[in-house]
């Protein structure tokens, strides 16, 4: 699955990023994010931020409502 930045701020708040490796949430707002190379971009405090966890290294998951 992937998200581009171009898509609306209601469509992104419905996922959040999961590392594979802890399975622990990754905290921010969701920029755009790509499961097949594990790379993506959120916003965290005001501060946008570019991360890559490699092939596999996340997940995008439905948030509960």
């Amino acid at each position: 699955m992937k998200l581009e930045s171009w898509e609306g701020t209601e469509i992104k708040a419905r996922w959040k990023i999961v590392r594979t490796d802890d399975y622990s949430e990754v905290p921010g707002e969701i920029v755009s994010a790509d499961e097949a190379t594990g790379e993506f971009c959120l916003t965290v405090g005001g501060v946008t931020k570019t991360e890559c966890f490699g092939p596999g290294g996340m997940r995008l998951v439905g948030r509960r409502r």
